[in-house]
């Protein structure tokens, strides 16, 4: 496998999943990926405005039971994180290369972009309304970092999932980063994985994701929305919140609590 690596000054991309094939996708829901375009602007801002137990209900409404969870493993960096946007996706590999011992100029230079950086990008992402979606084998390889999120974040990606290593966990957090892991870790990639695809369908925590699918995420785990289904459950899953909201309101009165977003 040719070794691709991503330069990023504080911190590079890390591992994918554990590799499961997971539950074959139905025929309604598409394997080729398609422009992000093939989900329209209104039913992203109602998945945007439901929860992911919304999105569950209306899945299992249709018949689609245990098939777009991601494994409970998937869980924020802090609670409070909650985003939806269309799945751009890649895939990493263990390549188990350790270094040689060198200088730490000789380090610094490939580590960190110099005239021959042992990592290159596996393609190019960032993009509005994105949501990365890294399929990393679980391994303790620090593909994302404090320093490539951010930039992320400045080109209009809403929302990182990886199902394997962030590192900077600390600095993610300060920094607000929307993201989703299955490890921590101190590790950098170099040596330890290597880029295998870009933007083609992956296997995410036990879940199959192709690019255009929606991605919505919040305390309770990560739902993959495929693409062709997005409109219906959509409004399966506001009908749910619809008629959910009016309850709680009541009983928020009854007890005196506040209002608040949840329930307006």
């Amino acid at each position: 496998m040719k070794e691709v690596v991503v330069v990023y000054s504080a911190a590079v991309l890390i591992l994918l999943t554990h590799g499961c094939a997971g539950p074959p996708r139905p025929a309604d829901s598409g394997d080729s990926a398609q422009a992000p375009a093939a989900v329209g602007r209104d039913t992203l801002e109602i998945l945007r405005s439901v929860r992911t137990s919304d999105v569950s209900d209306a899945l299992d409404s249709m018949g689609l039971q245990q098939r777009y969870q991601m494994d409970p493993s998937m869980r924020p960096l802090y609670f409070g994180i909650r985003f939806a946007g269309i799945a751009h996706t890649a895939e990493y590999d263990v390549i188990d290369r350790p270094l040689e011992p060198m200088s730490y100029e000789q380090f610094d230079r490939r580590q960190y972009g110099g005239p021959e950086p042992l990592w290159k990008e596996a393609g190019k992402w960032g993009a509005p309304g994105q949501v990365l979606v890294i399929d990393a084998k679980r391994t303790p390889a620090g593909i994302l970092g404090s320093a490539n999120t951010l930039q992320g974040r400045i080109d209009g990606v809403v929302g990182y999932v990886i199902d394997g290593t962030i590192r900077d966990s600390y600095e993610c957090i300060i920094q607000t980063t929307p993201a989703f892991c299955t490890v921590r870790s101190p590790a950098h990639p170099m040596g330890r994985i290597g880029p295998v695809s870009d933007n083609q369908p992956i296997t995410c925590a036990g879940v199959r994701v192709v690019p255009g699918d929606v991605i919505v995420a919040d305390d309770d785990g990560v739902m993959v929305v495929p693409q062709r289904i997005a409109a219906e459950v959509a409004r399966r899953a506001k009908l749910i919140q619809d008629k959910d909201r009016p309850g709680r309101r009541k009983s928020y009165e009854k007890l005196g609590l506040p209002p608040d977003e949840t329930v307006k």
